[in-house]
């Protein structure tokens, strides 16, 4: 019974600090999404009204969906906004309710930790070797393979948080 209760308090306490980061990460994923919309409507205004579109827009707009795209996902987790249908569910006693959500989160970890790790290789592939740059901008791609990394890995964490908490539930239950 004590383990379980310093289990909770760890995963209470790293759960505040990840909210935070998850939170703050959230903030700078709606920036780049921002700015993301704002550079496709000059690019399409540019192309259309002006017959000058502006070069490499769908390059950095590629690139910045990586941020925009994952950096979102771990508060989104956190709030448990994601779209879950559990009509079916519903109807199983919550224990089971309980441990069919630890069986989802375990899966969701084990996907976004190896998707971390990949991106992790990738990063060190990008930075040690020559060439891995995009064809208009030139930029290098390490950096966006970074921040798929850090995206994933802080939702990683906040998924290994809420199985820690579910599989309680099971226990409590």
């Amino acid at each position: 019974m004590g383990r379980r209760n310093v289990l909770l308090r760890l995963a209470s306490n790293i759960k505040r600090l990840a909210y935070r980061l998850s939170r703050a990460m959230a903030v700078i994923a709606a920036f780049v999404l921002g700015i993301m919309m704002l550079l496709t409507v000059a690019d399409v205004s540019g192309r259309y009204f002006f017959n000058s579109p502006i070069n490499g827009a769908w390059e950095m707009i590629g690139l910045l969906l990586v941020c925009g795209g994952t950096w979102g996902l771990a508060y989104c987790q956190m709030e448990k906004a994601h779209i879950s249908v559990n009509v079916l569910l519903l109807l199983f006693p919550s224990r089971l309710q309980a441990l069919v959500r630890s069986l989802a989160y375990l899966l969701g970890l084990a996907g976004f930790t190896l998707i971390c790790w990949r991106a992790l290789l990738l990063t060190t592939k990008y930075m040690t070797e020559r060439g891995h740059i995009t064809d208009t901008l030139r930029i290098p791609y390490y950096p966006f393979t970074i921040m798929m990394a850090i995206g994933t890995g802080v939702l990683a964490l906040i998924l290994l948080i809420d199985l820690v908490n579910s599989l309680a539930e099971v226990v409590r239950k």
